[in-house]
This record gives structure tokens, sequence and C-alpha cells, in this order.
């Protein structure tokens, strides 16, 4: 009967033992898998970051990229503007040129002395007076630019058309900027010592007197009168100064 009691008290404990056993394990597996849970969130987290800033960077990348290209395209559609007005301009020039020999034909057609508008025909001739002033360099330029060249006066009678259409100085054709007292027209031509129409002055004084106390390289441009009057005849002039001009052009008759 004791025999039956021991072993029934084994067989308790060796249940019991049993059911600690499996309980630990049990217990031991859930910690296991919580860990690797918990780790997973880790990693998944890490990896959602990583990727939020890999889209940044993209992004940020894109919106350089479309910065740059929208630049170069900026300096591009800056300098094809450069390109068209400078050709714009020199189609307008050529236009420009084109219509004065047309206007030419025409008159020579027809015999009828006829000039561009804003000219004044006079003894074949077309004579521009500006309402802007220019240096003498500057007023030269303009000159050709418009079909003709600084006036050249070659008669008391083209003198006294000139200074009938003026009311204060203007440059005309003259110059003696290669060689100092050497007085040349704009052609290259010197002037005609009996027509010539410099200031002479009761004092003595005349011109052309190459003044240097307004500019020290004193006074190599001509131009009728001065600002002070007197337009019926020459004076020299600083060439720096500005003035309205006279352009002449020869009229198709």
């Amino acid at each position: 009967m004791d025999a039956v009691y021991a072993n029934s008290e084994f067989i308790h404990s060796t249940t019991a033992s049993s059911h600690k056993c499996s309980k630990y394990k049990d217990q031991k597996t859930l910690k296991k898998e919580v860990t690797v849970h918990k780790w997973t969130k880790v990693l998944l987290i890490v990896l959602c970051v990583c990727v939020v800033f890999a889209v940044g960077a993209i992004s940020t990348l894109v919106i350089l990229l479309t910065h740059a290209t929208h630049s170069n395209v900026s300096v591009s559609d800056k300098d094809h503007n450069a390109t068209d007005y400078k050709a714009q301009f020199d189609a307008l020039r050529n236009q420009h040129e084109e219509t004065l020999k047309k206007l030419n034909r025409l008159n020579y057609s027809t015999g009828c002395a006829l000039c561009a508008v804003h000219w004044i025909h006079s003894g074949g001739k077309c004579y521009y007076f500006s309402t802007v002033k220019m240096n003498w360099t500057q007023s030269r330029d303009r000159c050709v630019t418009l079909g003709g060249h600084l006036v050249i006066i070659n008669s008391k009678a083209e003198q006294d058309f000139v200074t009938s259409n003026i009311r204060e100085t203007h440059w005309i054709g003259l110059n003696d900027l290669d060689t100092e007292g050497l007085w040349v027209w704009v052609n290259n031509q010197p002037v005609n010592d009996s027509v010539e129409f410099w200031i002479k002055r009761d004092n003595g004084n005349r011109e052309p007197d190459n003044w240097t106390k307004e500019h020290p390289d004193g006074e190599d441009c001509a131009s009728l009168g001065h600002s002070s009057g007197e337009t019926d005849f020459w004076s020299d002039a600083t060439c720096f100064l500005k003035k309205r001009f006279v352009c002449e052009a020869a009229a198709a008759v």
C-alpha cells in the first residue's frame, strides 16, 4: 500500500515538473517572438526614414536640374534676342539704303529734283538740317547714315542758302584734324581760298585761331558761327562740342 502511495506521489511530482517546464518553454518562446517583432519594427522605421531622405534628395536634384536648364534656356534666349536685334538693325539699314537708291532712280527717271523727307532741295542738292546735337565726328557719321555727308560749301550762293536756314551754330564738313592749319573738307579736298567764309573781326582777330583754353587739343573742326552767334560765317571749334549739323546729298535730276 505504501508502495502505491509512493508511486502516486512520484507520478504527481513528475507531472507537475513537466507542466512547469512546458510553461517555461512557452514563456521563453513568447519573449523571443516579442524581441524579433520589436527589431522588425525598428528596421522598418529606419527603412522608412531612409526612403524619405532618398525622396527628398531626388526632389532637390530635380529642382536643381530644372533651374539649371531654365537658366541655360534664359541665357540662350538673351543671346538669340541680341542676335535678332542686330539682324533687325542691319535689315533696316539695308532697307534705308535701298530706299535712297530707289528715290535717286525715281528722280532721274522723272527729271524732278526730289529729296528725301525732311531734306530741302537747292541748286541740284539736298540739305538736311538736324534737330539734335552731336559732336563733330558723330555728326559726320550721322550724315553718312542718312545717305549724305556733312555739307561742303563751294560758293557764296550755297553759303547764303545754308545760313538762311539756321538760327544757331551748326557743324559743317571742314576740319584740320590730320594736319594743323591744313583745312580740308570731308571729301579730302582743301578749302578754296577764293571761297572761304571765316569770321574776320574789326579788331583784327579772325578765325580759325585754334583756341586752346577750352580744350588742350585746340579747335580742329569748323562750324557756322559759334555759341554767341555770327552764323553767317565759319568758326573753328573744339570737335567734342555738341552742335546741330548740316548734311548734304546730291539730288538726282
